[in-house]
């Protein structure tokens, strides 16, 4: 009995084995193999520890069972099988026909549903086929469109070069040239009254 339970355990990890290597072939396309053959057969810790390594490795290296992980540790439900207490049993005949003829009035009105479909008319084809013939012509309409933007947005910076240079010259330029003439006007005013103030003088002398 002991010998058989013992057979019985080293099938397992065989097999358990031989699905991982499976596994990462797989997933990561290749097995990974160390390269060193062990002298002796392993014991069954041994082998136990060994497969817990190599998936602890594999799990690191690859997203995918990472994330199975994740998934089994928050929810655990989802990896345990449904006890045959909590399976739902088979409905009873009774069940089965009061579910039939509770669905059967649907029944004439999908089936006229789906005979109504062949009565359709197909879309004629000509519509179609001009459309797709003024494809190219949307195409030269669309780059023909993209270069006039191109154009407006350049005639547009020219603009408003235009009008600042228009500004400095026409509103400030002027705006400087009565400056400087009101400030010649005023020296002009201020030599003649004082030579006129100069001459009233000697007169009276």
């Amino acid at each position: 009995m002991a010998h058989e339970l013992e057979q019985l355990v080293l099938q397992t990890l065989d097999l358990l084995e031989v699905r991982l290597s499976r596994i990462e072939f797989t997933l990561d396309g290749g097995i990974s193999d160390d390269g060193s053959t062990p002298t002796q057969p392993l014991s069954v810790p041994e082998r136990i520890q060994k497969l817990e390594e190599s998936l602890q490795k594999f799990s690191r290296k690859t997203a995918l069972i990472s994330e199975v992980q994740r998934l089994q540790s928050q929810h655990p439900d989802l990896f345990r099988p449904a006890s045959e207490a909590e399976s739902r049993p088979d409905p009873k005949p009774s069940e089965q026909l009061a579910m039939v003829l509770t669905e059967a009035p649907a029944f004439p009105t999908t089936a006229s549903q789906l005979t109504s479909l062949n009565d359709l008319p197909v879309p004629p084809t000509e519509s179609f086929a001009a459309l797709a013939a003024l494809h190219p012509r949307i195409q030269e309409a669309e780059v023909r469109q993209t270069r006039q933007a191109m154009e407006i947005s350049a005639l547009r910076k020219r603009t408003g070069a235009l009008v600042i240079r228009w500004n400095e010259i026409y509103i400030l330029g002027q705006g400087k040239c009565w400056a400087e003439w009101d400030g010649r006007l005023r020296t002009a005013e201020r030599a003649v009254r004082r030579e006129e103030i100069r001459k009233s003088q000697e007169n009276e002398a």
